[in-house]
């Protein structure tokens, strides 16, 4: 099945050694490609499938994750774990401590999720770093769910955690999320990212919403935003009724990571108001001129 195929190459990738920056990491492409992928499932684009194959095994994969949980447990549980014992170690920021007490949580937790959500949300602290690769790890993990697998996501989101150190937890500011676009590339796929979290439902809404909107508050800047004065006919199609738009565009950027993570925010865009579509159609004219 295409899900289970898709599913495959995300285990595979949360499971690399991979040194790079957080906002590149393969998990962000792989989940874009899945979601514009997922506008037609019927005939799937197999030029985009076969990508996500090569991509998801660009890095060399780890091979210490069942060693960790192994070693915790022979250490001892103790009589009680909670997840409040994972937020302090975040905010102490000894990595191993941390990795410690979520390993613990794996272990008694029926699916892993309580250590992984909380991580997400420390995660957000560090929104401009993390933002997006939180996103888009979160919805991997969640995509066909394995339980079984819960471990290796928590893993990969605390290898990014550990590169830099996090700034402190933040207030809640009282701001809305209300749909915004930026003036450069990053800025559009860390707000359509953080709009996915505020308008989801989880278990930790309101923690995300505490340092998503101190993000929109203190860090998120809207300077004045180019359009095209002729909507591309193929945009107000796709807002209508669906189709390949996007997918066409994804296969003409092959090899251009960035790009095809922009184009999937572009489609998201596309999809919450026709007021964003001179925009989206200058944007896509601009990919579409120098693939």
């Amino acid at each position: 099945m295409l899900s289970d195929r898709i599913k495959e190459y995300f285990d595979r990738s949360v499971s690399s050694e991979f040194s790079g920056l957080s906002e590149e990491h393969p998990i962000i492409i792989l989940n874009a490609l899945k979601n514009i992928i997922g506008d037609n499932r019927e005939e799937y684009s197999k030029k985009l499938l076969e990508f996500m194959e090569r991509k998801s095994k660009e890095f060399p994969k780890r091979e210490d994750d069942q060693s960790i949980l192994d070693e915790t447990a022979k250490e001892g549980l103790g009589l009680t774990v909670f997840v409040s014992d994972l937020e302090d170690a975040c905010q102490e920021g000894i990595p191993g401590k941390i990795e410690k007490e979520a390993a613990k949580l794996q272990w008694v937790s029926e699916n892993g999720l309580g250590g992984f959500e909380a991580l997400i949300e420390v995660a957000l602290q560090d929104f401009n770093r993390l933002g997006a690769f939180s996103f888009h790890l979160f919805r991997s993990n969640i995509f066909n769910r394995n339980i079984m697998k819960t471990w290796i996501y928590t893993r990969c989101l605390l290898k990014e955690i550990f590169k830099k150190p996090l700034p402190d937890p933040h207030e809640h500011e009282l701001v809305e999320c209300d749909i915004l676009i930026g003036d450069t590339q990053s800025q559009t796929v860390n707000f359509t990212s953080a709009h996915r979290f505020w308008s989801g439902e989880y278990v930790r809404l309101e923690g995300y919403k505490r340092e998503i909107s101190y993000w929109i508050k203190n860090r998120y800047i809207q300077n004045d935003i180019e359009v095209d004065n002729n909507i591309k006919k193929e945009i107000t199609r796709y807002f209508n009724s669906g189709g390949n738009f996007f997918i066409e565009i994804a296969e003409d950027l092959i090899e251009k990571d960035s790009d095809i993570v922009y184009l999937e925010s572009l489609r998201y865009l596309s999809k919450q108001s026709e007021n964003f579509h001179r925009f989206i159609s200058l944007e896509i004219s601009k990919l579409i001129e120098v693939a």
